[in-house]
């Protein structure tokens, strides 16, 4: 049936498969795959110890078994032996609003992404990727040129800005101005790149476990994304091609539900939803900090475990408190934060899959208004403010001459929105995992626009629950009883973060 289903959507496909840049290749995986799942799965009932890959292929009743246990399992839904192959993917011409929509909207993969703040992009090569219902567009072509030429010319209107905030914090570094040019355009590259269509490509390595897999094969129609059924089907056809038997066992697609996308009642809806806002990135909608102080003595106190005087580990590289006793009582806190970033922003805001948000179907949220968030270095330079706007306004003019012909499927046309579309949605954790986010996001190396979120979501942590709230700062800050006191080594923002009050954290670049 895996491969009836398969070679369907294949030949369904073709023309997507042929005209695709995607590039799949296998950089290392498990070996033998539906063997380790068979062998666990028996292990977990084998009174003869511990069986391996080998014991599968033993006798024909081991075969037989190899195949029942595996049957049995896979139809029953315990799973969890499926998570013991992986597989590393190398991926190349993949858009960023795949990887976003769904590569990382969930928690179980681990990726290595070339990273749009510190690799700039280049037309020299395939840079961005559209569905068929565009790739014959002039228009669309056109607006990826001017999309391309406008961050250019953003990188150069920012330098001079950019230099004079650098050089004013490093000083010292002014002596010899040559030799951090390229520090200088990174930061302008940062910025920069809120105008580029979700369309630009990136490369990466992708790891996956065979489940995860699986779950992609039975989610390939859901989305309505072309680009990721292409996908889907090289990494399928790979490891069939390695392991006919764990082939066989990847689930058939489910359909496509239907989804009403209003352009009307997404202009009401994100209007009610920033309303709640109040101008700020962050509002605090739920909380549930009692478990902190109510343990009846059995467990350390909230200040033993966040004071890193008396607990170390919050401070450590390697996160290691999730093995400690005394830091998982932070796990009982639970906070709920109402969200809008930009499309690019949160694409390393949902790197931290341990706080799961509920992303929206973006297209859904398309409400046809010239709809942004703008970096607040735009606003030091007129030259770049009035770029970014009159780019921008083109962009979206384009999508509203685009929304009217209704053959067009609207997931294909959140192609062209900008990086700096916002992205409106909620996200929850418990506070140990918070806590990590906001040492790393406070950091004033960190991107500008996750960094004031985090300021927005510890200062209503600071003011509703200051018994708490005062341990949360940056690594420099919770670091007070730890050397070095920035971990940043070379790339020491140049303030003295630890001697600034919290509520005077300012910054631009």
């Amino acid at each position: 049936m895996a491969a009836h289903w398969f070679d369907e959507l294949t030949k369904e496909y073709a023309e997507a498969l042929a005209v695709s840049p995607i590039k799949v290749r296998l950089i290392a995986h498990t070996a033998r795959p539906f063997d380790i799942a068979a062998a666990s799965a028996r292990t977990c009932y084998s009174s003869k110890g511990l069986l391996t890959p080998d014991d599968m292929h033993k006798s024909e009743k081991s075969l037989e078994l190899r195949k029942k246990v595996a049957r049995a399992t896979l139809k029953s839904g315990h799973h969890t032996t499926r998570q013991h192959a992986q597989f590393v993917f190398g991926l190349e011409n993949v858009s960023r609003q795949l990887i976003w929509q769904i590569l990382h909207a969930h928690p179980y993969y681990n990726s290595e992404q070339v990273s749009q703040r510190y690799v700039p992009i280049k037309a020299d090569r395939t840079w961005y990727t559209l569905p068929r219902t565009l790739a014959g567009n002039a228009a669309v072509h056109a607006l990826h040129e001017r999309a391309f030429a406008t961050y250019s010319q953003l990188i150069t209107e920012l330098t001079p800005v950019v230099e004079e905030i650098f050089f004013s914090i490093h000083r010292l570094k002014a002596r010899n101005r040559e030799d951090h040019a390229d520090a200088i355009k990174k930061r302008c590259m940062e910025v920069a790149r809120y105008i580029m269509p979700v369309s630009t490509v990136a490369y990466l390595y992708h790891s996956i476990s065979a489940l995860t897999l699986m779950r992609y094969a039975r989610m390939l129609l859901w989305s309505r994304s072309e680009e990721f059924v292409v996908l889907g089907i090289h990494m399928l056809r790979i490891v069939r091609e390695i392991d006919a038997d764990l082939f066989e066992e990847m689930p058939e697609p489910l359909a496509a539900p239907e989804r009403s996308i209003d352009a009307a009642a997404a202009k009401k809806n994100n209007a009610a939803f920033d309303a709640l806002l109040t101008g700020k990135s962050a509002r605090l909608v739920s909380s549930s900090v009692d478990a902190l102080t109510q343990s009846g003595g059995i467990f350390p106190s909230a200040a033993a475990a966040l004071d890193t005087q008396l607990n170390p580990l919050l401070g450590d590289v390697f996160y290691p408190g999730t093995l400690d006793e005394t830091t998982r009582l932070l796990n009982h806190a639970h906070f709920t934060f109402q969200k809008k970033l930009s499309h690019t922003a949160d694409s390393q805001e949902q790197r931290h899959r341990t706080l799961p948000g509920n992303r929206p179907h973006l297209a859904a949220q398309v409400s046809l208004e010239d709809d942004y968030i703008t970096p607040r270095l735009i606003h030091e330079s007129e030259r770049a403010a009035a770029t970014y706007r009159n780019y921008l306004s083109e962009n979206f003019a384009l999508l509203r001459s685009l929304w009217q012909n209704e053959a067009l499927p609207r997931e294909d046309l959140t192609y062209i929105l900008p990086n700096a579309f916002p992205v409106r949605f909620m996200e929850s954790g418990d506070f140990y995992n918070f806590y990590h986010k906001w040492k790393s996001r406070l950091c004033y190396n960190a991107q500008e626009e996750i960094f004031y979120s985090a300021h927005a979501e510890v200062s209503e942590i600071k003011s509703r629950f200051p018994e708490i709230g005062q341990y949360i700062g940056p690594p420099c800050v919770v670091r007070e009883h730890l050397k070095p006191r920035c971990p940043e080594g070379d790339h020491f923002c140049g303030i003295k973060v630890w001697q600034v009050p919290f509520e005077n954290y300012a910054r631009v670049i």
